[in-house]
Formats: structure tokens, sequence, C-alpha cells
């Protein structure tokens, strides 16, 4: 496959202070598991994967943030290009990316189609304890995004993919799948001079199927919000 050479000559950078129980974990899959069933968790994270599991590469994408693995077991590299610069945010998404790779392989099929419904965080876990997390989430993104008009969060679209759809009587609501079938939707609703602004964090029903770990997607939640906030800052400084 290609040298370190060739990747850093393509704008990719090397990862560093990875924890290696990661590398272990998919080093240990593509020394067990058939390429078909490689195959398969790569479509659990979006990604491509491409030579034979004793020399090969994995690639898979996140809001402006590429990741690439070159896994020749037992040693695994680990390179990066994020668009937005955000430092570290490459090794807090590779163990999100890791773990659904691993569901992936485990899987008896590929991930689940797309659902009609939308639910709350507190469906995944105890709704008691849950419940604070749609409140943490929504202070979260009302910190970041403040104000963002619809045409500023189609930008931030265009900048980190995802999309701009149509949510209730919501002034914006943004979605985006980073995984197979894990499907995020943000909607905003904006100060009427007596309530305060409010937002709203939802997922795809799917996402339950996937078999997702509750702490898996409160993570990438949050760093779906952060990157959100990067891009619009990014957008904002243009203007």
């Amino acid at each position: 496959m290609a040298s370190v050479d060739l990747f850093e000559k393509m704008g990719f950078r090397r990862g560093e202070g990875i924890e290696e129980r990661w590398f272990t974990k998919l080093s240990t899959l593509f020394e067990s598991k058939s390429w078909d069933t490689l195959l398969r968790g790569a479509r659990y994270i979006k990604g491509e994967l491409s030579g034979v599991a004793s020399d090969a590469l994995l690639k898979t994408s996140f809001m402006g943030l590429d990741l690439l693995l070159s896994i020749k077991p037992p040693t695994v590299d680990l390179f990066y290009i994020d668009r937005l610069e955000k430092p570290r945010h490459y090794a807090q998404y590779l163990w999100i990316v890791v773990n659904c790779f691993e569901r992936g392989c485990l899987a008896n099929s590929d991930p689940p189609p797309p659902s009609t419904e939308l639910i709350s965080i507190a469906r995944f876990g105890g709704a008691d304890t849950m419940r604070g997390y749609d409140r943490v989430f929504a202070s979260q993104l009302l910190g970041v995004i403040p104000n963002a008009t619809p045409e500023e969060m189609e930008k931030v679209a265009e900048l980190v993919g995802g999309r701009v759809v149509e949510h209730l009587d919501a002034l914006w609501a943004y979605e985006i799948e980073p995984l197979a079938s894990v499907r995020v939707r943000f909607a905003y609703w904006p100060s009427d001079g007596e309530l305060p602004p409010y937002a709203s964090v939802l997922y795809g029903a799917e996402t339950l199927l996937t078999g997702i770990p509750l702490e898996d997607l409160k993570a990438l939640t949050f760093l779906i919000i952060s990157r959100l906030g990067a891009a619009y800052h990014k957008i904002k400084s243009r203007s």
C-alpha cells in the first residue's frame, strides 16, 4: 500500500498520543475476520476499505475531518486532515470509529434502514438519568451557535456536510448521519421576547438498532456540536 511519505504529501498528518488499545482492537479484527466481514465494518463507519487484511487502508470522514488508517497487523498507523483545525478532534473521533467498526464486524447484517421516527436520548438509557442530557446538549448548542440564521446553517452544511431540514416550526434544523444509521438532528427556536431561545437534539429511531453504546452516542453528539460551532465561527469570520 501507499507509504507514509505519500500520505504526508497528500496533506495528512500523523496522529499522536493515541491509546494503544484502539490500535490493538483494530489489528485483532484484521487478523481474525474475513475480508467480507471487514467490509461490513467499513460500511458501518461509512468508510472505504482497500488492500488485503494483512496490508489495508481504511478511510473515513467526519464533518471536515478525514481519517486514514494504515493497517499491517500488528502495526496500525493513523493519519488525518482536519479542515477545521481543531486539536485532538481526530483522537476523540477515532475511538468512536473503532467501536463502530467492531460492531459492524460482529453484526449479522448491514446497518438498519432509516426510520421516519425521531427519538430523544432518553430512549437509549435510563429515562430519568438521560433527560438531563437533552438540556446539556441544547445548552452547548446554543452556546456555540448563538442566533444562527437558516442561511448561515446552509453555509455550515456546505462546509462540514449534513443538511438543513424542516422541523415543526423551528427557525432551522440541521441533520447529519456521521455513521451508518446513526442520525442526529438539531433544531433551533429563537427567543420570542418572552421565552429564551430553545434547542432540541433528536435521533433517528434506526440509531437504536445499530447497538451504539450510550457513552459513544453522547461523545459523538458533543463532538458534532463542537464541530458545528467551529464551522459556524469560520463562516462568521468570512463575512
